[in-house]
């Protein structure tokens, strides 16, 4: 992922680029490089002359670089001139040693990066990316895996110098030489014989049991064109620079092709994720429209609850005072409610509500589905998916929640109607009509509209709006329904808004990082140009 690519590239620049190319006179940085096993500690105690890294197949589960530098060069680690950000955060387990290594040199034994550990693989990766040479070690019988060779991509793309090492040579050989051989092939094929340390590309052989055990490490005459051409370099200033120079020439020269990589990538992560966006808006927000438009016509509500509410306030004689005028019906209010009769409020608002309920599950089940079925053809959606496989549906808590929400609406709907009660008190006194009839009036008013059509033109949806409307501003004023019911209205639209944005989120928290705007791509290719036009070297 870009994530990952963008913060090797940016720790390449930051942790190796720009301090070398302030200081080239800072120590060269050697770094031991292997598989599990390869010999790589053995050989960094070689190198120490005495044991300094613990060597064998079994490794601890965490374990930090060794570094061997001699006390001279010590201040400048602690500077940030080498490997500032393994330093920085506490990451570099640091031996100095006059007795073990001259000044001008720091040697390195990176964690394996074969590791089962993902953080060792990734402190051996970040140490090729600091490196001036790496010495590249493997074994006669691993020298073909494919995991070193992925590395060794990475070599060739750094153009840092290499140093190969074959362990473990049986005898000479024919044997012994078709290996040489076919290794030799491989190097050569990769384009890697182009970036010998000391001219072309030497394989240095180590023979089976060549094992010093006083310091759990090879012997070190096994090792001699090894130390001798790290010798050479460090005694030699000049050619110690040169190979610096080197590696931070090709580094930077590599530099706008890698940024580029990384950011064509992250150009199609975005673009990708962009189309993903707007498919998902665009499924949700047809979701929403279909909704509201139930909503609007009443559609969602069984007809037995209109009937219900119809029956309780006697829809006969309410046709009729309505023909008589709104003052008739505000003088004979009282006589719309058959007194034998409990209203039958929590149970009309309980089934209004499960239908609401079971309507905005639908439509966003609906949403949901659709653009899990357009995720699914792309490979950023499929990964989103996979992550979360609730996505194809909507979620289990999105009834619970929308439940809570409408409590709260119609609580709100009572305490307003008090409110505009009290300021009404007589004629409110005079209809004596509970405050659980007036919810209930009140929020089927919500529910239904009748564009000015009459009950007789819509049917029962359109009559019980209609006398629900009419019974409101008998008891409130007209102006006050008004009012109070467009209140009600956009704070039930805010409800079901916010369950759809709630159900939406959920896709976009499944692509995590990848969601997220940036200006990365632009930003890498502006660093890359600048550190190549700023760095003198």
């Amino acid at each position: 992922m870009r994530a990952e690519r963008s913060e090797r590239l940016r720790r390449h620049v930051a942790d190796y680029l720009a301090p070398r190319a302030a200081n080239l006179a800072a120590p060269l940085v050697v770094v031991l490089l292997g598989s599990t096993g390869a010999g790589k500690s053995s050989l960094f105690n070689a190198m120490a002359g005495k044991q300094l890294s613990e060597s064998g197949l079994l490794r601890p589960t965490t374990r930090r670089p060794v570094a061997l530098v001699h006390p001279a060069d010590e201040p400048a680690i602690h500077a940030g001139d080498l490997l500032p950000g393994l330093v920085s955060r506490d990451n570099l387990d640091l031996r100095s040693d006059a007795a073990a290594i001259a000044p001008g040199v720091v040697v390195v034994d990176a964690p394996d990066f074969d590791s089962v550990e993902l953080a060792n693989r990734e402190l051996a990766m970040e140490l090729l990316e600091a490196a001036d040479l790496v010495v590249f070690i493997t074994t006669v019988t691993r020298y073909a895996d494919q995991i070193p060779w992925t590395v060794l991509t990475r070599v060739r793309q750094r153009g840092v110098p290499l140093l190969a090492v074959l362990n473990r040579m049986p005898p000479a050989s024919p044997e012994a030489a078709a290996v040489i051989a076919d290794f030799r092939a491989l190097l050569d094929r990769a384009e890697l014989d182009r970036l010998g340390a000391f001219g072309p590309l030497e394989i240095v052989t180590v023979p089976e049991g060549a094992i010093d055990a006083a310091i759990d490490g090879l012997d070190r005459s096994a090792i001699q064109p090894i130390l001798a051409g790290i010798e050479t370099l460090r005694s030699d200033q000049e050619k110690r620079r040169s190979v610096i120079r080197r590696s931070l020439d090709n580094a930077l020269q590599g530099l706008p092709a890698a940024v580029e990589e990384v950011a064509a990538e992250v150009d199609e992560e975005e673009a990708a994720v962009a189309r993903l966006l707007r498919a998902l808006d665009t499924r949700f927000e047809r979701a929403r429209k279909a909704l509201t438009r139930e909503i609007e016509s009443g559609t969602f509500l069984r007809t037995e609850v209109l009937r219900m509410w119809l029956e309780f306030v006697n829809a006969g004689p309410v046709t009729r005072y309505l023909s008589e005028g709104v003052g008739r019906v505000a003088a004979s209010i009282r006589g719309l409610f058959r007194p034998a009769s409990p209203a039958p409020s929590a149970e009309i608002t309980e089934a209004a509500f499960a239908d609401l309920v079971a309507s905005t599950v639908h439509h966003v089940d609906t949403a949901a589905h659709q653009s899990s079925v357009d995720w699914s053809a792309d490979h950023f959606g499929a990964y989103a998916l996979a992550a979360d496989p609730g996505l194809w549906g909507a979620s289990e808590i999105a009834a619970q929640r929308l439940d809570r929400h409408l409590d709260s609406w119609i609580e709100k709907i009572g305490e307003e109607i008090r409110v505009i009660g009290a300021k009404r008190k007589g004629r409110a006194q005079a209809a004596s009509i509970s405050l659980n009839v007036l919810g209930t009036s009140a929020m089927l008013a919500v529910f239904l509209h009748t564009g000015g059509l009459t009950g007789a033109e819509l049917g029962i949806g359109a009559a019980t709006a209609v006398i629900n409307q009419k019974l409101l501003e008998a008891v409130f004023g007209e102006a006050n329904v008004s009012i109070f019911v467009n209140e009600a209205s956009a704070r039930l639209a805010a409800i079901l808004d916010e369950t759809f944005a709630s159900e939406r989120q959920r896709f976009v928290t499944a692509l995590g990082p990848l969601a997220e705007p940036t200006d990365l791509a632009s930003t890498l290719r502006s660093a890359a140009h600048r550190a190549i036009q700023s760095v003198q070297v």
